[in-house]
C-alpha cells in the first residue's frame, strides 16, 4: 500500500508535524515519526520522543513491516559556514527545526523552519539522518558524493601532515615516494564497497562504527559517514603544502590530478 504515498502527501504531513511542534514552542527535543494503516482516506501518524541525537536511535534500526513511512522532527542550531566552531557555539546562531519523512515507495519530503520564520519545504534534502531513515526502510541511499580515490587522497594528506615539519623542517620527496606508491595501489584496487565489507567484518576499520552498523549501511551512506569524520579537503591540502618541500608537494599534486581530484590550494579571501 505504500505506493499510495506521494511526495505531495508527505509534504502535507511534514507541514502538519511542523505546525504541531511549533505550537509547543522550542526546546522540546526530537521526535521519531511513523506512518501506518495508509489507505485512500489517509493513515495513522504516530510520534515518539527521541533521547539524544536522532542517529543514536536510527543507526542499525529496521522499521517494522507495518511502517509505511518513517521520519524525524529534530531541533538544532544553524550558523554561518565560515564559523570555526560548532553551530551551537557560534555567534549569531539561530534555532532550526528539520522535519523529514521517507516512504517505503522511495518518496521523500523534508522541511526546515528557522526560529521566527515559516516552514520551507526542501524536497528530499540531504544528510546522515535522511540516509539512516532510508536504510531503516531497506531503501538505497544516494551514491557516494566523494569517489573512493578522494578518501585515499585524504588519508595520504593526513599521513603527510602527521609526518609534518619538526623544528621547521619540511618533508622531502624522498620520504614520500613509497607512501604515494602505497596509496596509489590502494586507490587503484579498492572501492567504497570493499572498504565497507571490511568494516562489516572487523572492528576499528572506521572510528566509531561497529561491524553491525557498517553491514546495515549501504555504500553511499558508509562513504558519507567516513568522509564526514575527516577534515575538509581544502584544509588538508593547505596543511600538506605547509608540511612539504616544494618538490614533494608538486609530486603530491601530480598524484591528486591523476586521481581526477583538484590539486590547487584555494586562497582565502582577504
Amino acid at each position: 500500500m505504500s505506493d499510495l504515498i506521494t511526495n505531495e502527501q508527505l509534504e502535507a504531513l511534514v507541514a502538519m508535524v511542523d505546525a504541531g511542534v511549533e505550537g509547543n514552542g522550542w526546546n522540546h527535543g526530537h521526535l521519531l515519526l511513523r506512518l501506518t494503516s495508509v489507505d485512500a482516506d489517509g493513515g495513522d501518524l504516530g510520534t515518539k520522543p527521541i533521547d539524544g541525537h536522532p542517529l543514536d536511535t536510527l543507526l542499525g534500526f529496521t522499521a517494522p513491516a507495518e511502517w509505511q513511512a518513517s521520519g524525524v522532527s529534530a531541533e538544532g542550531w544553524a550558523a554561518s559556514m565560515d564559523s570555526a566552531v560548532r553551530p551551537s557555539q557560534s555567534k549569531g546562531r539561530m534555532r532550526v527545526r528539520t522535519t523529514t519523512l521517507v516512504a517505503r515507495s522511495g518518496a521523500v519530503a523534508s522541511g526546515v523552519r528557522m526560529a521566527g520564520g515559516e516552514l520551507e519545504q526542501m524536497g528530499e534534502g540531504v544528510g546522515m539522518v535522511l540516509d539512516a531513515l532510508k536504510r531503516a526502510l531497506g531503501l538505497e541511499t544516494a551514491p557516494p558524493d566523494v569517489p573512493f580515490a578522494g578518501w585515499v587522497a585524504r588519508m595520504q594528506l593526513l599521513y603527510i601532515i602527521g609526518e609534518g615539519p619538526r623544528e621547521h623542517r619540511r618533508v622531502p620527496w624522498c620520504q614520500l615516494r613509497s607512501s604515494l606508491e602505497r596509496h596509489k595501489e590502494l586507490a587503484d584496487e579498492g572501492s567504497w564497497e570493499t572498504l565497507r565489507g571490511l568494516a562489516a567484518k572487523r572492528d576499528n576499520i572506521v572510528a566509531d562504527l561497529t561491524p553491525d552498523i557498517a553491514a546495515w549501511m549501504d555504500e553511499g551512506m558508509f562513504s558519507r559517514w567516513v568522509i564526514g569524520g575527516m577534515p575538509s579537503y581544502d584544509h588538508l591540502l593547505e596543511e600538506t603544502r605547509r608540511a612539504c618541500t616544494p618538490e614533494a608537494f608538486t609530486q603530491v599534486r601530480r598524484q591528486l590530478r591523476a586521481w581526477g581530484l583538484r590539486a590547487h590550494v584555494r586562497r582565502k579571501a582577504a
